[in-house]
């Protein structure tokens, strides 16, 4: 029994002490990982404060110990900071005779005699590197990134035309050298590289509107976006049966709010594949919410003359009329017959198609007609209050809705109007129906003098998920708060809400006597800035434009800095385009706008009617 319990005691004694051999290596190994952890950091911090000694030491250290090409390169980089460049040099040639086959190390020497000044000597090596490079992807991506390190882009670009001239490697680089043409701010080799490999694997076409759209988004002068249209408009005029140029075209005009050419790329895609209604009907859509009309109305008019048996026709046929009511707004058309016959049209639609809910939309034009256009503001109403007997939706009824609430303003029922706003705006509080029925209301309280209880709705609209509402409710918040700074007692702003009012309610020599009252005794630029602005647009509802487009060009010459000055030019370039007639000012007014005002939201559409003023030929 003793014999046996020495065997057991001797057992326990072997396997503890095994265990302890053991764990000793495990223990060495973590005590030397943490020492590497420390260096590390001590090392990196070194580098951030530009200690390059001190870091250059230890990354030498960590080189040494565990052979990682990492630390190497950051030796090399503490070097170069140094000006030790014959040591970077020897420390090199020592790695490259234990590998001559590490091409890092022969690009990193060659840059130690580009900084030396040994320039023959550096062209030696990068043409051997460009010799001895292997026929394979992943090596050249190797080779190539070690010039781009360097930033010896040219280099790398051979690198990459080597690769893509050899059959073994199979595959073109197009992305990588569209890259690093764009790090170089060549744009036109980078655009002509990214659509290469849009025609190389054309499932990549997210990834290469990805990329176009980070280059576009440094584009300050607009050089990058008319480089790019030529190319896609050059590509879809000579490559017709490759949809993805339409497509990219069509993506690429939406982006930079270039409706026309979109549409017409749009069209060109149904002539040659068909079934292409719906996405016309979107673009007109898009393009009536941007205020582009005489697009939206191409674009219906195209699906509309598809004739009645197109599911599409009631839609296209409902926004044709709509678009010509709002193309008339747009260009201040004064002639009533215009209206008569458009209100006559909707008859005639609601007749042959039905009063129904897919016409609605209508209800909303011909109840502006009546009102604002016939002075008959009860039949106006009662055509509203019969369309709320339809069995439409929420948003519906609330488009109705605000119609019927703009009217009762109209009419001097502010209380009316501002109950049916709020009615809405509780209903609807989170979607963008909402938010506008928030501003209409918020303007409404503007009107009548409450600018505190405006200013706090208006605060929070500008935030709104639609950019039509947030930059409608900025433009009004800042006009409130830019008069009150200069006049604390508001006198001054009550009487430009009420001649505002007076203005909409068509009450033209009342709001007259007011502007011209604050033109006369008030000398501050701000407030004559707004002030004249207020008297231009009711000079173009009195349809004096003459008038008009002379208090516009007072405006913007005077004030130009206001923040008005670019709405201004926009609104002279649409008079003297539209009701003056006179083109070559309106070209102008359109040119400098662009130039003078390049972020301004007007921007766009100006650019597209100078192109069209112009003679361009889009397609």
């Amino acid at each position: 029994m003793r014999k046996v319990f020495r065997i057991v005691l001797l057992s326990f004694f072997l396997f503890q002490m095994l265990a302890l051999e053991a764990q000793q290596p495990v223990q060495a190994l973590r005590e030397q990982q943490s020492e590497r952890v420390s260096d590390e950091r001590l090392a990196n911090q070194f580098y951030r404060n530009q200690e390059w000694e001190k870091a250059g030491s230890l990354y030498l250290k960590l080189y040494q110990n565990y052979k990682s090409q990492h630390y190497f390169n950051y030796y090399l980089n503490c070097l170069i900071q140094l000006e030790e460049l014959d040591e970077a040099e020897n420390q090199l040639k020592t790695e490259i005779k234990r590998n001559d086959r590490a091409i890092n190390f022969q690009v990193d020497l060659g840059y130690i005699y580009l900084l030396k000044g040994e320039h023959r000597k550096a062209d030696r090596i990068f043409d051997q590197v460009l010799k001895s490079v292997s026929p394979e992807r992943n090596q050249i991506a190797v080779v190539a990134n070690a010039f781009r390190s360097r930033g010896l882009y040219e280099y790398a670009l051979q690198t990459y035309d080597v690769g893509q001239s050899n059959e073994t490697v199979s595959y073109p680089f197009y992305l990588e050298k569209a890259s690093l043409y764009q790090f170089q701010g060549n744009y036109d080799l980078a655009f002509e590289n990214y659509l290469l490999q849009l025609d190389y694997q054309p499932q990549h076409i997210d990834l290469i509107k990805s990329r176009l759209q980070n280059v576009l988004m440094m584009d300050i002068d607009n050089s990058m976006a008319d480089l790019l249209r030529e190319k896609l408009l050059t590509r879809a005029q000579s490559q017709p049966d490759n949809l993805l140029y339409g497509e990219l075209l069509i993506w690429f005009s939406l982006q930079q709010n270039d409706y026309e050419i979109a549409l017409i790329q749009a069209k060109a895609l149904d002539r040659r594949q068909g079934e292409r209604e719906p996405q016309i009907l979107e673009l007109a859509h898009i393009s009536m919410e941007n205020r582009a009309y005489a697009v939206a109305l191409q674009g219906f008019e195209y699906v509309v003359n598809k004739g009645q048996n197109s599911a599409y026709y009631i839609p296209a046929y409902v926004g044709y009329l709509q678009a010509r009511y709002l193309i008339a707004k747009q260009q201040n058309e004064y002639d009533i017959a215009v209206y008569n016959q458009l209100a006559k049209d909707i008859n005639q639609a609601f007749g042959k198609l039905g009063f129904n809910t897919e016409l609605y939309p209508l209800v909303i034009t011909q109840s502006a007609i009546y009102a604002y256009e016939q002075d008959n503001t009860a039949d106006a109403i009662t055509l509203l209050e019969k369309a709320l007997g339809l069995p439409l939706n929420a948003y519906e009824q609330a488009l109705i809705k605000l119609q019927l609430a703009d009217i009762y303003l109209f009419t001097g029922e502010v209380w009316e109007a501002t109950l049916i706003y709020s009615q809405i705006e509780k209903k609807l509080k989170d979607e963008p129906i909402g938010h506008e029925a928030r501003f209409r209301n918020a303007k409404l309280r503007y009107f009548i003098g409450e600018f505190g209880w405006a200013s706090m709705q208006l605060d929070v609209l500008k935030a709104a998920t639609s950019k039509l509402i947030a930059n409608d409710a900025m433009k009004l918040s800042l006009k409130i708060r830019d008069v009150l700074m200069e006049d604390t007692t508001g006198k001054a702003l009550k009487t430009l809400s009420r001649a505002e009012l007076l203005s909409f309610q068509q009450k033209n020599t009342e709001a007259q006597q007011l502007l011209d009252s604050l033109l006369l005794t008030v000398q501050n630029p701000v407030i004559t800035s707004y002030t004249l602005f207020s008297a231009a647009e009711l000079a173009v509802d009195q349809k004096d434009f003459q008038k008009a487009d002379s208090m516009f060009q007072l405006l913007f010459e005077t004030y130009p800095d206001s923040y008005l000055a670019d709405e201004a030019i926009y609104e002279s370039g649409l008079l003297l385009e539209h009701n003056l007639e006179n083109l070559t000012l309106a070209s102008e007014r359109y040119q400098l706008l662009i130039d003078n005002y390049p972020a301004s939201i007007f921007v766009a559409e100006a650019r597209r009617r100078y192109r069209v003023l112009r003679g361009d030929n889009v397609l």
